[in-house]
């Protein structure tokens, strides 16, 4: 775990991206050419979203499933905010803030603390 501090404001505005269990299939779009190792996906509901292709198993004829479930809560941060990176896939940090609230955060709003 590595402690970083927020080096501007960020706050999601997607109030409905896609969220996963296990099991969950999805039909799977571009890749993301910003962050490699992200891919489109888009559930059943119609709820889309990028998320890690590693947790996507391949179905047949479009279909993929996930094989872990994947929670797309994005972490609203402030300037100067100290925030816990628990792990990091692909450039995108998995974080908790001081208040316990956890979410992504992109590598690029993190500064070493």
């Amino acid at each position: 775990m590595t402690i970083f501090i927020a080096s501007c404001d960020y706050e999601e505005k997607d109030r409905h991206p896609i969220k996963l269990a296990a099991g969950d299939e999805v039909t799977v779009g571009v890749a993301d050419h910003a962050w490699p190792g992200w891919v489109w996906a888009t559930d059943r509901d119609g709820h889309d979203g990028y998320v890690p292709e590693e947790i996507l198993e391949p179905l047949g004829e479009g279909r993929f499933a996930a094989i872990n479930p994947y929670d797309p809560t994005v972490l609203t941060i402030k300037r100067g905010d100290r925030i816990e990176s628990l792990r990091q896939i692909h450039g995108w940090h998995w974080c908790q803030n001081e208040r316990g609230e956890q979410g992504w955060v992109g590598g690029y709003l993190l500064k070493p603390a």
